[in-house]
């Protein structure tokens, strides 16, 4: 059984419970799907509405874009508990063993991609969220509200499991493209989240 067909009570109950998995880069995964969630329940409360109906082709538009988003993160919530789990059989490997190392190296550079999946998916879904609170429907605006804070809250979750799993990869040259890459997601993300925080404080 997968993370998303758990009920929420068992799910939490695992995160809360002693071991690893799952932990926060599911979690991450977790809270970027309910802001992707939001975003197309806005989306849905805007279309077949007079008063949006020059937007609703655009509304239909991200719906559709969010709901791929949320299938795409819940399986990422699984991704996330998978990676995590091949970094520690791989230090289960014995020292004297050859290709412990490669293995732990390639179990580290899988644990860090995956939360940059997860990252990027949110960044994505602050994307549709900021469209979505500009044009949709008013009476639901601290819904997309919700779908900003969650995003960039997913966002920066993930964040932290790529670069605590960065900090035990070897390659150089992945590590620095990675952190690059975390840089340039970072200053974009802000940017986006000042635009439609103004977005949202201008209608309450």
């Amino acid at each position: 059984m997968t993370f998303g067909d758990e009920k929420i009570k068992d799910f939490l109950g695992k995160v809360a419970s002693p071991s690893p998995t799952p932990g926060g880069g599911t979690a991450a995964a977790f809270a970027g799907s309910l802001a992707s969630a939001l975003a197309e329940m806005v989306c849905n409360l805007t279309i077949g509405k007079e008063k949006y109906r020059d937007v609703e082709d655009e509304m239909v538009h991200e719906a559709k874009k969010c709901m791929e988003y949320r299938k795409k993160l819940m399986m990422l919530m699984d991704e996330d508990a998978l990676a995590f789990n091949k970094v520690m059989e791989a230090f289960r490997i014995p020292k004297e063993e050859e290709g412990r190392g490669e293995a732990i190296q390639k179990a580290y550079k899988e644990a860090a991609s995956v939360p940059l999946e997860t990252a990027e998916v949110c960044l994505e879904v602050m994307k549709s969220a900021r469209k979505i609170a500009e044009k949709g429907n008013k009476n639901s605006i601290t819904d997309a509200g919700s779908s900003v804070m969650l995003a960039n809250a997913a966002f920066h979750s993930a964040i932290f499991n790529v670069r605590i799993n960065l900090s035990g990869i070897k390659d150089k040259e992945f590590v620095e493209q990675t952190r690059e890459k975390i840089a340039a997601m970072e200053e974009e993300i802000e940017r986006i989240m000042k635009e439609a925080m103004h977005i949202v404080e201008e209608c309450l």
